[in-house]
């Protein structure tokens, strides 16, 4: 096609993040594994596809570290999103959670599913669960708004690792984001 222009990319919904006031409580209110998941997009930057994705073979406890190198969507496990996405990522406090969890699975082979279904272990979780539960937390704690949900953590992690003085290039790298343009559509900058 030639010729053809194509109008600005518009937001459905306003790009919102919770204070770190509201994070901790809505975070609170949630259980394992919902609230390790929710942790996990919050420090880490994880898309939520990619979380779900991760089997025991992904985790090093030793280097507390997450290798990124598949997602589940919705029981279509695949590639990340891009080719950046591909990315090993620090725990850092997560780690000790991450060993506990570990400890208490019912399967323990590298093939298994970190976060599995509760009456399927040998089936990933889906996004859906922890979507709903977030939201029940966010409502409880009187700070739910459109379109929250474990990408607005993502994006939380986001802005606020630049919000400390992390450069744009560094976050987009830990974003797994193709460009930095992208990560600059996920700062949510503060008035």
């Amino acid at each position: 096609m030639r010729r053809v222009k194509l109008p600005k990319k518009w937001d459905v919904r306003e790009k919102r993040i919770l204070t770190e006031d509201q994070t901790v409580r809505v975070i609170a209110r949630l259980e394992d594994p919902i609230k390790l998941i929710a942790e996990t997009c919050l420090d880490t930057g994880t898309r939520i596809s990619e979380v779900l994705g991760l089997q025991l073979k992904h985790v090093d406890l030793e280097q507390g570290s997450i290798q990124i190198a598949q997602r589940n969507w919705r029981g279509d496990i695949d590639v990340p999103k891009t080719e950046r996405s591909k990315r090993k990522l620090a725990l850092g406090d997560l780690s000790d959670r991450y060993k506990v969890w570990i400890d208490q699975l019912k399967r323990q082979e590298p093939e298994a599913w970190l976060f599995s279904q509760a009456d399927n272990p040998k089936e990933p979780m889906w996004d859906s669960g922890v979507r709903t539960a977030l939201k029940k937390a966010a409502v409880e704690e009187n700070c739910d708004f459109p379109g929250f949900g474990p990408h607005s953590l993502r994006r939380a992690n986001i802005t606020r690792r630049q919000e400390v003085g992390g450069s744009s290039i560094e976050t987009s790298q830990i974003a797994g984001h193709a460009n930095t343009k992208m990560t600059e559509q996920y700062t949510v900058v503060a008035l």
